[in-house]
């Protein structure tokens, strides 16, 4: 069972956020307060808006992380926990879920995604040695486009639930406590903290029931994520029939563009990636022979990113070089090649800042001016746009390596509506690294009271809390709110700006762990 702490300080921010956000000691002062908190954290009626990050995935594609605020969130976690027994008994129905809830994910706090995208490949083979015919599809936007009264349709039937909307049903309590993380909404719940996962896997598992009931059964879903064997083509299109009727009485509808009905044989994983796991990549004396494997490697991932934009394989190479150590000799290139990866494919930026860091702390001659150029030019391209992931990874990079932002950089961030861009802004000024100076009038209307329950909470917050910006219309507007207060008064922070390592945990090496929500 997982407890209170766990979920605030594990399952609470997206994993994919620069290395400094941290929810560790929120989770570890609530915890050990839990009987002595303002009454505003009981407060049933609160509600407020989440925060939104927009995440590069792999390719072209993209997401929208949320971030709920703090105090609704903490009744959230703290109603699961209540009832996690019950919960999880709705949320384990499933035969074929290889992303069931959990008290003992390694590095989140209720379900390990990481383990269910490395038993894709096992369990393909397994359903398609009796199969000839093979249905592949996921959920269209399921993540935004699920209904929260489903919850208590899915833990209790729908006629129950709609003839019962008391608290006396777990599952509209829970309802309740979800649309108030999001300003009182009821289409989609946020995608990042580690509830929605369990939310997911309780409306899944009951629609993985009715497929059972139906006779689907020779198959696996990982999240949103279905793949069925079929003997016949017709067993298939009849299957692909029942799964869309089944999902229809969530209001939720299959992708189209990822819905297929494919003839077997056909290769287990995406077409690319075992040639570039079998590329040999030694520990050799012999710098040259090592010079010509990174050569290769970045040649072949380039030469297949032209040819499938929507692959990983970029990502893929660098994860491998995680395993050895560049020669001095060889850093050089090798550095340039990162740089051109995360300039073409952005979503590598997380493990390509990881390797800078590295290699910094093993006292490697890093080439700053090219770096800076680098991560400069990625903020200028990405922040008209809103891409917060880019910009935010690119940010923490200058700010990790002590390299300023410039004067295109510094202009462009500050237009952006994304607190965690901005908190990484803040701290490079702070620090000094924005020569130019940074005209902080957009993020100063954030620092008011109301904008702790509003989009930009984090900012609010924690902007205050590093002394940055002052507060608009009082002398202190989170001393002035009680439960924020209580975060400010026991140290707790959501942003680390005192790290200057590359603490970040080891990223996933599989090209499919990109698909995890």
């Amino acid at each position: 069972m997982p407890n209170i702490d766990s979920l605030l300080s594990k399952g609470y921010f997206p994993r994919e956020l620069p290395d400094p956000f941290t929810t560790t000691t929120f989770g570890s002062i609530i915890a050990s307060n839990v009987s002595t908190l303002p009454s505003g954290f009981s407060n049933l009626n609160l509600h407020s808006k989440t925060a939104i990050h927009n995440l590069a995935r792999r390719g072209t594609l993209r997401r929208k992380l949320g971030i709920p605020n703090p105090i609704n969130y903490f009744q959230l976690t703290y109603c699961i926990c209540q009832h996690w027994t019950e919960l999880t008994r709705y949320a384990t129905r499933s035969t074929i879920s290889l992303t069931p809830p959990t008290d003992s994910a390694p590095k989140r706090a209720i379900v390990d995604i990481d383990k269910g995208f490395s038993e894709r490949s096992p369990h393909r083979a397994v359903v398609r040695s009796t199969a000839r015919y093979i249905l592949q599809s996921d959920i269209s936007r399921f993540y935004h486009s699920i209904y929260t009264h489903s919850i208590p349709w899915a833990m209790h039937g729908k006629s129950l639930a709609k003839t019962d909307s008391s608290d006396s049903l777990l599952g509209n309590k829970l309802d309740r406590l979800v649309r108030n993380a999001q300003d009182r909404q009821t289409l989609g719940i946020p995608i990042g903290p580690d509830t929605s996962l369990l939310i997911a896997e309780i409306i899944l598992s009951n629609i993985d029931a009715g497929l059972a009931a139906q006779n689907v059964t020779n198959g696996f879903r990982i999240m949103d994520d279905y793949e069925f064997g079929f003997g016949t083509r017709a067993e298939a299109e009849m299957s692909l029939g029942v799964l869309q009727e089944l999902l229809n009485n969530y209001e939720l509808a299959l992708n189209p563009n990822k819905t297929h009905i494919l003839e077997l044989p056909l290769p287990i994983e995406d077409v690319g990636i075992p040639e570039l796991r079998a590329l040999k990549l030694s520990v050799t004396e012999h710098r040259s022979t090592q010079l010509s494997e990174i050569i290769y490697h970045f040649d072949r991932a380039f030469t297949l990113c032209k040819e499938n934009p929507e692959g990983t394989f970029l990502k893929y190479v660098i994860s491998k070089f995680k395993k050895i150590t560049i020669w001095g000799e060889n850093w050089s290139y090798f550095e340039n090649m990162l740089l051109q990866s995360a300039i073409t494919e952005p979503g590598t930026l997380p493990n390509v800042v990881t390797l800078l860091l590295k290699y910094l702390d093993l006292g490697y001659g890093l080439n700053t001016g090219s770096i800076g150029n680098c991560f400069n030019e990625i903020i200028r391209q990405h922040s008209p746009l809103g891409h917060g992931s880019e910009v935010s990874w690119a940010i923490w990079g200058l700010v990790a390596l002590r390299i300023p932002l410039n004067e295109k950089s510094a202009s462009a961030v500050v237009l952006m509506n994304d607190s965690i861009v901005a908190i990484l802004t803040l701290d490079a000024n702070s620090k000094g690294l924005i020569p130019s100076g940074l005209d902080s009038t957009h993020y100063q209307t954030f620092m008011t009271k109301d904008d702790l329950y509003g989009e930009q909470w984090l900012l609010a917050y924690e902007a205050n809390v590093k002394g940055w910006l002052p507060s608009t219309g009082t002398d202190d507007h989170v001393k002035d709110d009680e439960c924020f207060n209580f975060l400010k008064t026991h140290g707790i922070s959501f942003y680390n700006n005192t790290l200057t390592g590359h603490g970040r945990p080891e990223l996933p090496t599989s090209p499919e762990e990109e698909d995890e929500y």
